[in-house]
């Protein structure tokens, strides 16, 4: 008796032969000369997790012929899988792909890793109840489908009512489970698994996609254009447009089912790059995206200055008033600080995390800082003689902002800053308070795999770091700092000055309040690193260039990223004739 999966391999082989013997391999070299699209030509924010480009998948290594995480077909197919697309996110759902044309190289690397016997890796994770040599022949052919290119394996996606925070639905299995689990009708699933097979199913039969019944995650267009060629051209990011070529080139670390990141390049006020690559929570496989929220670490304090000057707009206070003017408690030490050497970093305070008790228990908010402060009454320095980067010194910033207005730190800054800007996403958390919305979970790589990081025993304190904020909210954020929305003319000027020398290597820096500035101010930035994220916003305001780049891993750090990229958009302004 020939088994199910068997006959199947033989039914796609006798098809690609039939009206012509062997099967015929195209002596096609390129995309192009196979006449292979880019899904992502026809749906730019398709989510693909291209299993074969990387390592987690059933041979456990790279596949040959997978040089780019690309999904290509035949335009036929790839125009029908658009529009599986569009149906399906009229009702908030997605596809995500697994896979899509397949090189012949890559269907060959598959039967020699089958007829190794000794490499067992992967068993546990995609077959644990079949012996490797049934693999060959029962789900490994020596051809494939796929490398028509009209075979998909995808599945499905659930999103909010915002179209955010995608997640795939359960379907029972993973990608590439060989066992009768994976069949598409197979009761060994439970009935909701079954139910979301079934959508699936419906979606994809609706534009013209077959099932193969032994894979639920495996359709082929019904057309089957070229029937009996099959193609063996690399999958690779060559001949796509050089600008977007290299900012897939240096995102790709953040691509894939890994911690991931959101990017936002501004020109002119618009977005001419918005999109979010990898997961912001692993557990869950959540698409990250353009409204995923991350805790933006120093970022905040871009915040906190624009909180303090606002008061200051406000005749609420003064940078030349002194921190105890607001803060008694602090050190007879701290009488000649002012809140201006706090905002730039040459108030001299001691560094709080040097100041906690190893291990501490729980965690510290900004009024624990001033506790610890008040206890020591000395500074490493006279305030305003150097600089030495302070997260002490705009935490006491959050706690004048709250004795000057009256508020929380955490309303203040949602009545002044985000509410007015329409940031509907952005807060300051508070453990117990309004949740995070489409929040990302901050990850560490530790022995070769992704630990959830997400909080330590510094994570409450607001003013240095603990704004969470998204691409989107920080596109307005961008947008005011080039009027008087939010801020007057002499207000921002003060923000972007350079009140303190930074370093004079390998470029003379600055800090304003806020931000870091170079020596004629043609570049405003600041990162933001914590455990688990890594964020930076570097703008060229005499460009209008801003590039925004947030992620939930501890690495890489991501300011020379956005240098790069920024620099493809600075040169292309450069080359434009005026």
């Amino acid at each position: 008796m020939i088994r199910p999966a068997l006959a199947f391999a033989l039914c796609v082989i006798s098809i690609l032969t039939h009206a012509g013997g062997t099967p015929q391999v195209s002596s096609a070299t390129t995309r192009e000369q196979a006449d292979l699209v880019d899904i992502r030509s026809l749906v730019p924010d398709m989510s693909q997790s291209i299993a074969y480009a990387g390592s987690d998948n059933f041979v456990g290594t790279p596949i040959d012929g997978y040089e780019a995480p690309r999904c290509w077909l035949k335009r036929e197919a790839a125009e029908a899988l658009a529009r599986v697309e569009a149906a399906l996110r009229k009702r908030h759902l997605r596809l995500r792909m697994f896979d899509c044309y397949r090189p012949a190289r890559a269907v060959a690397h598959f039967v020699r890793w089958a007829n190794d016997p000794a490499d067992q890796r992967t068993k546990a994770a995609h077959y644990p109840n079949l012996d490797k040599p049934r693999l060959l022949g029962e789900y490994i052919a020596p051809v494939s489908g796929h490398s028509r290119g009209g075979t998909v394996d995808l599945t499905l996606l659930r999103c909010d009512a915002q179209d955010a925070g995608c997640e795939p639905l359960d379907m029972g299995t993973g990608f590439d489970f060989f066992g009768a689990r994976a069949n598409t009708d197979s009761r060994e699933v439970d009935a909701e698994q079954r139910a979301n097979r079934r959508s699936l199913l419906e979606a994809m039969k609706a534009q013209g996609f077959d099932n193969y019944p032994m894979e639920w995650w495996h359709y082929t267009y019904r057309s089957r254009p070229s029937l009996n060629t099959l193609y063996d051209v690399p999958v690779t990011a060559a001949g796509e447009p050089a600008r977007q070529a290299e900012i897939d080139r240096l995102m790709r670390p953040y691509d894939g089912d890994v911690p991931g990141a959101s990017l936002l390049v501004l020109k002119d006020g618009k977005a001419v790059v918005r999109r979010g690559y990898g997961r912001s929570d692993l557990e869950r496989h959540v698409e990250a995206g353009p409204a995923t929220n991350y805790r933006l670490a120093s970022v905040t304090k871009q915040f906190t200055a624009a909180a303090i000057l606002l008061l200051a707009q406000d005749r609420k206070l003064a940078v030349e008033d002194p921190v105890r003017k607001w803060l008694p408690a602090l050190p007879k030490a701290a009488d000649a600080i002012t809140l201006r050497n706090l905002l730039d970093h040459t108030a001299g305070l001691l560094d709080y995390e040097d100041l906690m008790a190893k291990p501490y228990a729980g965690q510290i908010s900004d009024a624990g800082v001033l506790a610890l402060l008040s206890k020591e009454d000395r500074l490493y320095f006279p305030p305003g003689s150097t600089y030495r980067y302070s997260n002490s010194g705009y935490a006491m910033l959050a706690l004048v902002v709250e004795r000057a207005s009256g508020m929380s730190y955490p309303d203040f800054v949602r009545t002044r800053i985000f509410a007015p800007l329409g940031m509907r996403d952005s807060l300051a958390y508070v453990a117990g308070g309004p949740g995070v919305p489409h929040r990302a979970w901050g990850y560490s790589e530790q022995d070769g795999s992704w630990k959830r990081t997400d909080q330590n025993e510094y994570s409450a304190v607001l003013g240095d770091g603990g704004i969470y904020s998204n691409i989107d909210d920080l596109a307005r954020w961008d947008a005011a700092l080039y009027d008087d929305r939010l801020l007057g003319d002499a207000t921002r000027a003060q923000a972007f000055g350079k009140q303190v020398q930074v370093a004079s290597e390998p470029e003379a820096t600055y800090y304003g309040y806020g931000w870091r500035v170079t020596a004629n101010g043609d570049r405003l930035w600041h990162s933001g690193e914590s455990i688990g994220f890594r964020n930076t916003l570097v703008r060229w305001p005499k460009q209008r260039v801003t590039v925004i780049l947030l992620s939930n891993r501890n690495d890489p750090t991501p300011y020379d990223t956005a240098l790069e990229i920024g620099k493809l958009f600075l040169a292309a302004d450069r080359a434009e004739p005026r």
